[in-house]
């Protein structure tokens, strides 16, 4: 019994970055808890936190260890919690999801409903939502890059279309007639990108036109949104996945400069667990819902 409120309090305190946050998350002293991590740390025969002058910082075992417990604890608080209060209770756990904030915007929250299990929401990059899926600090992350370690798993929920847009300001009326036309009318022209890198955009120029990006990058901000309203204001061209300015496109606030499909591939969507979550079924309903909305 011992050990088990052990582990309580380190996930505690793992999750706050912070042994008196985590203790007071426990309802216990400082010292108290500090005394419990210290006797975890013994039994387990490594040092688990690193302190910092902002907190904790898991080590690398400690990583390992929230990664093999966290879960089942998860699980273990609501019938604890019943117990404690004279009747056990076994609500839905919270799932903890990550994605790209744009993509959650737009995507997830179109393909969840009022009977999804309840979710905590984290936003990042495909790489380090991947890392925190492999540590055990989320459940499932959605991503447009399918993990090629082997604790996890992915299963493909749709595919995302990518538009070349502009203002409506800016664009010609009369679409170009010919690729050659587009990449002359395109050369020069201002552009407002995601990432400086332009790693889509470089290769739509390689392969639409022979030739590397010719525009004039104005703007890089790493929010779609921001890109999209960029665009809008008129500040310049941008190659933009379609989730990400449909709405825009539908107001008429940014227009279709040329159809890319035939350059541009599609890309698919990825919802990724670690392998050993593969039986868990309210994890198993939500990549159902994913699925069944269909892909943009």
């Amino acid at each position: 019994m011992a050990a088990s409120e052990w582990l309580r309090t380190f996930v505690a305190i793992y999750r706050t970055g912070s042994v008196s946050a985590g203790a007071a998350q426990r309802g216990l002293s400082q010292p108290a808890a500090s005394q419990q991590l210290a006797l975890l740390e013994r039994r387990v025969g490594l040092p688990l936190f690193v302190r910092t002058s902002q907190g904790v910082e898991p080590t690398r075992r400690g990583r390992q260890l929230h990664a093999e417990v966290a879960d089942s604890l998860d699980r273990l608080e609501p019938v604890l919690a019943g117990i404690d209060g004279g009747a056990v209770v076994t609500p839905d756990p919270t799932i903890r999801i990550g994605s790209a904030a744009e993509s959650f915007a737009a995507v997830v929250l179109a393909r969840i409903g009022p009977d999804s299990p309840p979710l905590t929401a984290r936003f990042g990059s495909d790489q380090v939502l991947l890392d925190l899926l492999e540590h055990g600090e989320l459940d499932l992350a959605v991503t447009s890059t399918t993990p090629s370690r082997r604790s996890l798993s992915s299963t493909p929920i749709g595919m995302k279309r990518f538009v070349l847009v502009g203002p409506p300001s800016l664009v010609p009326s009369t679409p170009a007639g010919s690729r050659s036309e587009l990449g002359a009318w395109l050369t020069g022209k201002p552009w407002v990108a995601y990432s400086s890198e332009l790693p889509l955009t470089r290769r739509f120029w390689l392969a639409a036109f022979d030739r590397p990006f010719g525009g004039d990058l104005r703007l890089v901000a790493p929010d779609l949104r921001v890109v999209v309203a960029a665009v809008a204001r008129g500040l310049g061209i941008s190659l933009l996945p379609e989730f990400a300015c449909a709405d825009a496109l539908a107001r008429g606030t940014v227009v279709e400069v040329s159809p890319v499909d035939d350059v541009v591939a599609t890309e698919p969507w990825f919802a990724c667990i670690r392998a050993v979550d593969a039986g868990r079924r309210p994890l198993n309903r939500l990549i159902a819902a994913l699925l069944d909305a269909g892909g943009q």
